[in-house]
């Protein structure tokens, strides 16, 4: 299996917020709705009292909104991590010799992104961006926006995110670049739970059944252990955690290549 490494989630940190904060605005109206009945039965039918009701009333039509628009962000920041989650498990059974990173945090001059996935090994890095849209995907790689259809319908727009895969690799090359580290870089975007994709691009896929071989195809050993060392290094990952798989899978498949790799 591959080596799996996690960075800080963000948008899990703000599911876990908006949470927070649709449970606070949820007993605020509680309270206020309990206040309220208090109320009625205290000098019922003043002028005082129709003023608090209906201040009262007011204020829990109010939080209602508030928890319904806090949750209904939620669910969608919910629906994104089920299906990066489905991804990152899927990209885990790659054999021994790959190293999955995720929610990798990357910038060059200017240019930041987050790259959902960064899977790195012996043949390079890749790049996978994750959309967790159901239903058919539609558009063309130059469109700046696709179009999502449920049931036949037309639901929403969505930016391209091959524009947005495409940027990441920009921006990992002006990295490694940098950094002199010589490491070729592909790409894909994947709809984990999409029923059907069509925008003439051999680098999208919908599904998961596919995802682990579309990355294997690429299997050609094009990084020495060395410079793959300091690539994995480069991208925080700690490379004693790894090292011992790279080891095995470079002497058993290319052992010419094995002079340096603990440098």
């Amino acid at each position: 299996m591959a080596n799996v490494f996690h960075y800080k989630n963000v948008n899990k940190e703000k599911y876990i917020e908006l949470i927070g904060k649709a449970k606070r605005v949820r007993n605020v109206g509680i309270g206020i709705l309990v206040g309220m009945i208090l109320l009625s039965f205290i000098n019922p039918y003043s002028l005082m009292w129709c003023y608090s009701i209906f201040i009262g009333a007011v204020a829990i039509v109010f939080m209602n909104y508030k928890y319904c628009s806090l949750m209904t962000e939620a669910d969608v920041l919910a629906s994104g991590l089920s299906g990066e989650n489905r991804v990152f498990n899927t990209l885990s059974q790659l054999p021994d010799e790959y190293v999955v990173v995720t929610n990798v945090p990357i910038s060059y001059e200017g240019n930041r992104s987050e790259v959902d996935a960064l899977v790195m090994s012996p043949y390079g890095m890749f790049v996978v961006e994750v959309k967790n849209h159901k239903g058919l995907i539609e558009g063309s790689s130059s469109d700046k926006s696709w179009k999502q259809y449920k049931n036949g319908r037309f639901e929403r727009t969505m930016r391209n995110p091959l524009l947005q895969m495409r940027n990441q690799k920009r921006i990992l090359f002006g990295m490694n670049k940098k950094r002199k580290l010589s490491v070729p870089i592909n790409g894909l975007v994947v709809f984990p739970s999409a029923s059907d994709v069509s925008v003439g691009a051999d680098d999208v896929l919908y599904g998961l059944d596919d995802l682990n071989s579309f990355v294997m195809e690429k299997n050609q050993v094009r990084v020495k252990p060395m410079e793959l060392c300091r690539v994995i290094k480069a991208y925080g990952i700690d490379l004693n955690m790894v090292i011992y798989d790279l080891f095995a899978f470079y002497k058993k498949n290319c052992p010419e290549l094995l002079e340096g790799i603990g440098g």
